[in-house]
């Protein structure tokens, strides 16, 4: 018997890739699978996405706006823009442990292929784009470039270490062996901002 009642063929199809994607990966998603598992005609979810590359694009555009959603609730509930930089970055790697397979599809190969959705990769940079925001309000600096680099460094913190948690592979203290913490990390990278700022 079918899953879902007419109109919303579209969204019961994406909300089984999403469970689909969770369980077993991208590579394995298919459309016909999904016709299956809703209970559809093979060829019915073919009005709604022409191939499988475009419901890869629908999952990566919803996971760009559900991660953005995120980060900004975490943001907007800081005290200070310290916390901002903090909270900010351990939403977006709570996003990325909570949604391992979905976030590496989200910054996977797909994402450079302009020609299939320009737009992907704009939307990726906008996710980012909040901890610009944030190192631009608390940098007390005119210096684009500075703040642009300073944006790619927290960049490479939140999304490396967001990669190595889905990957099973926390970054460790060589000595401790204990794995790092990240909040103090980004505390860290916040009290490096302020100690920058004296020098300006």
């Amino acid at each position: 018997m079918s899953r879902y009642h007419h109109g919303n063929l579209r969204q019961v199809l994406l909300t089984e890739a999403r469970r689909q994607l969770h369980e077993s990966g991208a590579d394995k998603l298919s459309l016909r699978a999904l016709a299956r598992a809703v209970g559809v005609s093979q060829t019915a979810p073919y009005r709604h996405f022409a191939d499988k590359e475009a419901l890869l694009v629908s999952l990566m555009t919803d996971g760009f706006s559900e991660l953005d959603k995120h980060v900004c609730k975490a943001e907007q509930a800081s005290a200070n823009v310290d916390d901002e930089l903090v909270n900010a970055g351990l939403a977006f790697v709570e996003f990325a442990s909570s949604n391992p397979e979905l976030y590496k599809l989200m910054f996977g190969p797909l994402l450079a292929r302009k020609e299939i959705c320009p737009q992907l990769k704009t939307m990726a940079l906008n996710s980012l784009g909040r901890l610009q925001g944030i190192i631009s309000r608390k940098l007390q600096s005119a210096d684009q470039e500075l703040i642009w680099q300073t944006t790619l460094n927290a960049t490479a913190l939140v999304h490396g270490h967001a990669r190595m948690c889905i990957n099973g592979m926390p970054a460790c203290n060589p000595v401790t062996g204990k794995p790092i913490d990240l909040r103090r990390a980004l505390k860290a990278f916040a009290d490096g901002i302020n100690a920058c700022n004296e020098l300006l």
